[in-house]
């Protein structure tokens, strides 16, 4: 469940038992609703910093379209979707398309080495135990890597992708995750006419 939940549901609390039904109209009590219900989709914000010290901001990337993938070195299946994420960054990244790989457990050092070697051409991003606990827990856990969110233009997650996607060997979950990469895209094309 989203973090903001736990906000902005307090408050609606509050709000209610300072006014009594009577005193908010059906139309505020409906719009209330609609928030709290809205907040539980978003995708938890976060900072981490990536293998050249660069921070990354969850939220500063509203408007594109956003892969978090939770991975890490030692996984083979991880390193099995690079090429395929490497593709689709060079397919779409122009057209507001990013993907933030979060290592749950490698140094700056072996992202640097690793991103190097497979030649990443998308954020490798880490961070110390204490920060990638919370990170997770933020979004529900992740019970094992590979783990993905598709998060929306409009910052909510959109799609998840519990293990590997693997354009030959899942074929049906890659063209998934790619043809709502272009739908998400054509949303912000939309807005820009």
């Amino acid at each position: 469940m989203n973090k903001l939940f736990f906000y902005i549901f307090p408050i609606f609390v509050f709000v209610s038992f300072i006014f009594s039904e009577s005193e908010l109209s059906e139309d505020r009590i409906s719009k209330i609703k609609s928030l709290i219900e809205k907040s539980k989709n978003y995708a938890p914000d976060f900072k981490l910093n990536d293998s050249n010290d660069s921070l990354h901001v969850l939220s500063n990337l509203k408007g594109k379209v956003v892969l978090i993938n939770f991975w890490a070195t030692w996984c083979g299946p991880c390193r099995m979707e690079i090429p395929d994420f490497i593709e689709l960054h060079d397919k779409y990244n122009d057209k507001g398309f990013e993907i933030l790989g979060i290592s749950l457990s490698d140094s700056k050092d072996a992202l640097t080495n690793f991103g190097n070697v497979y030649k990443v051409n998308y954020p490798l991003l880490y961070g110390n135990n204490k920060q990638i606990n919370e990170i997770t827990n933020l979004y529900g856990g992740v019970p094992a890597v590979p783990w993905s969110f598709l998060v929306g233009v409009n910052g909510e997650i959109i799609d998840t992708f519990p293990g590997a996607i693997l354009k030959q060997y899942d074929p049906v979950t890659y063209s998934r995750l790619e043809q709502t990469i272009v739908s998400e895209l054509n949303k912000i094309n939309q807005d820009s006419k």
